[in-house]
């Protein structure tokens, strides 16, 4: 069995650990705000290359069943629907070309809910229209061949889709969309140089893509360069301080420096801008573990499980939860 030290509420960088990783996240669950300030807001971006989604049917239904607005989301991708009562709610996105998706937002206890939607393409329609993002003057079979490796690369086919990306790229060297995913193929298959290649030169035609720099940054992570690594999150966070993915790469790099008081801040605000996301929550409760505060750990590894429970860590996960557990009555008494 675990052996888990006392609680010291006397030290300060227990103290600042935990406030500062869930201190945004527990403001969120309580207020004596009227009725009239319930809301439900978020933000809807294109997975493939993490740009914001604008002008997408945005519906919010009752949990129920029943349609209550709908709008669309503006040049951010962002969306809100103000003045509810408390209550379960529904909120659905079906943009043309890609996957419908769906989130719940509970209003029963929460005053306010943020939600983040990544839409992936609708590879079941054949030649799906690319995305509009893509620039005007790529030629129309680059974008063909485009389109082929982002169905192989959904299909998890990820040499197919570099041979399509490559060939994408052969026919119009500029094309920033082909180079960006010509690189998550080559970071799938674990390929770290010729990924860090490939994204340098999407940097060299969009210096401000937050995307290529947080993927960048996880390969100079990969790579164990870690300075090189949160340099280029922080100048990717600089642009984009919405994107779960760099706020979590960034702790996943702290936390292996062992810079746990930065791990913590980084990691919880993933967990706001993305609080069903299943590993944040397993690496906040490494976090809090490590600064003995056992029970918050216990709660987050549980809600891990919870999230996946036949993820790659369940099984570990799930003894720790139990040595926890058992040994709560010992940490109260002393």
């Amino acid at each position: 069995m675990l052996s888990f030290p006392r609680l010291i509420l006397s030290l300060v960088s227990v103290l600042l650990i935990s406030l500062t990783v869930f201190a945004q996240r527990e403001r969120d669950t309580w207020s004596t705000a009227s009725s009239s300030s319930l809301e439900v807001s978020g933000q809807v971006r294109l997975v493939e290359s993490g740009q914001p989604a604008s002008n997408v049917p945005i519906r919010l239904e009752r949990f129920g069943g029943g349609i209550i607005d709908q709008i669309n989301s503006d040049n951010s991708g962002r969306f809100r629907f103000p003045n509810l009562q408390r209550g379960y709610y529904k909120v659905v996105v079906n943009a043309p070309g890609y996957n419908p998706a769906q989130q719940d937002a509970d209003l029963q206890v929460l005053f306010r809910a943020f939600l983040m939607f990544e839409l992936t393409p609708n590879t079941s329609v054949a030649g799906a229209n690319l995305i509009d993002v893509i620039d005007a003057r790529v030629p129309a079979t680059a974008r063909e061949e485009f389109g082929r490796g982002r169905a192989a690369l959904a299909k998890k086919d990820e040499l197919e889709a570099i041979a399509h990306f490559e060939r994408a790229l052969f026919l119009y060297p500029d094309f920033f969309e082909a180079q960006l995913l010509l690189g998550t193929a080559f970071m799938d298959t674990r390929q770290w140089e010729k990924a860090e290649g490939v994204l340098s030169r999407a940097l060299a035609i969009k210096p401000d893509a937050a995307s290529a720099l947080f993927s960048l940054g996880e390969v100079y992570w990969r790579q164990k360069r870690l300075k090189e690594a949160e340099q280029a999150l922080m100048d990717g966070l600089k642009i984009d301080d919405k994107s779960w993915h760099g706020h979590f790469t960034l702790a996943r790099l702290y936390w292996d420096q062992g810079e746990v008081m930065k791990a913590g801040p980084a990691v919880g605000r993933t967990l706001q801008l993305k609080p069903d996301f299943a590993e944040a929550h397993l690496l906040a409760g490494n976090i809090l573990l490590r600064v003995a505060q056992n029970e918050r750990a216990l709660v987050e590894y549980e809600e891990y499980l919870r999230l996946a429970p036949k993820g790659e860590f369940a099984a570990q996960t799930r003894e720790l939860a139990k040595k926890l557990k058992t040994s709560a009555p010992a940490v109260k008494k002393n």
